[in-house]
């Protein structure tokens, strides 16, 4: 697809007044990476000025927070607009005259974007056009505008359990995680496999011929497989041996010192 087909669905979903959801192009996307060792309350302004007369243009910089204190930590998460040069702010050690370090940001294998919009997983709330569903209560409404008191149940928008809709343990969560999405896989009632399928025999021809081996062969294997443990933990005791020997000689010498020591003459 090309950009200018992008926007013009996406104008025409508009006009229409049809939910969707989307993604950023991959050329538009900004290129992140983790500042760290500069102070959090550095300006941002400084750092995008400093890192502009390296020549990188930086789109946005977000202070990193303590997960659950919500204080202010040293990184940043600096996002640049696409260029070729990207790559080479790794190369830069030191801004405003104190030593930095530029590294990618880690990822998580099984992390899943969830939009704060509609409660989906997939994509975010940037691209999204899909009715509003509230994390608390999953109202139609804007998470921010919930009247839902503390002392009430929440309610999860997509599994419709006792808990808020981006609960880790949600039962909806567990299905994309195993791959039962059900936007993404057809159900398994809908898989129609062929009576055929089951009482299908390959040809004669297909098969291959089965070898022959005589009862001294499998012995001779079984011989083999059962002498490569034992094989291994000889070498392992050998080596167990000999360090308990360089053990004990150093603890002679300690001891050695010791009594020379203590009989020395004050």
């Amino acid at each position: 697809m090309t950009p200018d087909t992008y926007r013009i669905l996406i104008k025409h979903f508009k006009e229409k007044g049809i939910y969707y959801h989307t993604y950023q192009f991959k050329e538009e996307r900004a290129y992140r990476v983790v500042l760290k060792y500069l102070h959090h309350t550095t300006e941002v302004e400084d750092i995008c000025q400093e890192l502009f007369t390296l020549r990188h243009v930086v789109r946005n910089i977000v202070n990193i927070h303590h997960r659950l204190t919500k204080e202010p930590l040293n990184p940043f998460f600096v996002d640049l607009e696409p260029a070729n040069n990207n790559t080479d702010i790794y190369n830069i050690t030191a801004i405003q005259n104190k030593m930095i370090h530029i590294e990618p940001p880690r990822t998580k294998k099984q992390h899943i974007p969830q939009c704060v919009r509609c409660q989906q997983y997939g994509h975010t709330r940037t691209y999204c056009d899909r009715p509003y569903a509230c994390v608390k209560c999953g109202g139609s409404h804007n998470s921010k505008d919930c009247t839902k008191r503390r002392d009430t149940p929440a309610k999860c928008a997509l599994c419709g359990g006792n808990h808020p809709a981006n609960y880790k343990g949600c039962e909806h969560y567990h299905n994309i995680i195993k791959g039962n999405n059900p936007h993404r896989n057809p159900p398994e009632s809908s898989i129609q496999i062929p009576t055929s399928a089951y009482n299908h025999t390959p040809p004669p021809h297909s098969l291959p011929p089965q070898q022959q081996c005589s009862y001294a062969d499998v012995v001779s294997n079984c011989a083999q497989l059962a002498e490569e443990p034992i094989n291994t933990l000889k070498a392992i005791l050998e080596d167990f041996k000999g360090l308990f020997a360089q053990l004990l000689q150093q603890n002679s010498l300690i001891l050695n010192m010791l009594t020379t020591i203590l009989n020395k003459p004050h």
